[in-house]
This record gives C-alpha cells, sequence and structure tokens, in this order.
C-alpha cells in the first residue's frame, strides 16, 4: 500500500510539473498513469494529465472576443475508412448515403435521337441529356419524339419501354 501511496505522489509530483505536456513526453506520462492500479488514483492521474493540455480559460471578468462569442463552426463528418464502407451497398441509401434524397425510381422523357448498334439494339439519346442502350431482347422500335420510360428494374437493372406501351427491354445507361 505503501508502494502505491509513493507511486501516486511520484506521478503526480510528474505530472505537475510542467503547464503543458510534450508529445514525447506525453507518452511517458500516460505509461506513468497506467501503472496506477487504484482505478480512483488512475483516473485522477488521467485528469491531471488532460488539464495540463488544455489551454488556459479566461478570466470571468474579461469580456469576450468576438472570435470566442461567436458559435463554433460545424465541420463536415470526415469520409468513411474504406473498412466502414465494406458492405454498406446491402444497407438501405438512407443509412449508406445520409443526406442524399433517393433517385426516382423511374423516369420518362422524349427520345432526341435513336440508332441501332451492330447487334440491331437500340441506342436512345433523351431530351435530359442522357443516352440508354438496348442491352438484351427483341430490338424495340423508338422514334425520334417518343416518350421513353426508363424504370429500376431487379438487381440494379433497368428496363427500357415507350411509355404508351407495355413491353420493355432491358437496358443500360452510357452516359
Amino acid at each position: 500500500m505503501r508502494l502505491k501511496v509513493a507511486g501516486i505522489i511520484v506521478v503526480g509530483a510528474v505530472l505537475s510539473g510542467g503547464a503543458v505536456a510534450q508529445p514525447a513526453d506525453l507518452n511517458a506520462r500516460l505509461v506513468a498513469c497506467r501503472a496506477i492500479g487504484e482505478v480512483a488514483a488512475r483516473a485522477a492521474c488521467y485528469d491531471r494529465l488532460v488539464d495540463t493540455l488544455r489551454p488556459a480559460a479566461p478570466a470571468a471578468s474579461a469580456p469576450l472576443s468576438p472570435a470566442i462569442a461567436s458559435p463554433p463552426t460545424v465541420a463536415p463528418p470526415p469520409a468513411a475508412a474504406p473498412s466502414q464502407r465494406f458492405g454498406a451497398e446491402s444497407l438501405p441509401r438512407e443509412k449508406r448515403e445520409p443526406g442524399v434524397p433517393p433517385p426516382p425510381d423511374q423516369i420518362i422523357a422524349k427520345a432526341t435521337a435513336v440508332r441501332t448498334d451492330g447487334n440491331g439494339y437500340v441506342i436512345v439519346t433523351l431530351d435530359n441529356g442522357q443516352t440508354w442502350r438496348q442491352t438484351e431482347g427483341q430490338a424495340l422500335r423508338v422514334l425520334p419524339g417518343a416518350e421513353v420510360k426508363i424504370r429500376s428494374g431487379l438487381i440494379g437493372s433497368y428496363l427500357m419501354s415507350l411509355s404508351t406501351g407495355n413491353r420493355s427491354v432491358r437496358a443500360k445507361r452510357v452516359n
């Protein structure tokens, strides 16, 4: 017991020595606090160490400068570490991308340009600037000026159809 008390007194004397601990000295002081067996004494040691790291508080009678009186600015949250993003694609969108509104389930736009690729699949440029290419199925007949509906399919796929028809084909956004 006497050894513990002596250790507490030595650690307290070491910690109260400087006003602000230097980074190299900080590690040694933390290790010294960790060596204290009694929980309350160890916590007190950590508290004294933290108190040496804090800047001096302004005097109660001193007026606050505008920089101190203004509310603190809120920094944006730090980017998630790669390991924190692992598996996030299976989370609901509001949990993996908070604050970002979900995309619509479908869009309807007019075809401004229509062409076919080497497989006979249609490539449609819409009036919103997007270009969609049919990826499978029987070729869809789209004429310029026709209203085209693109809707979400299963497992990240998309279905393209004429807004007046009920036949749809799988499609992929090109731009």
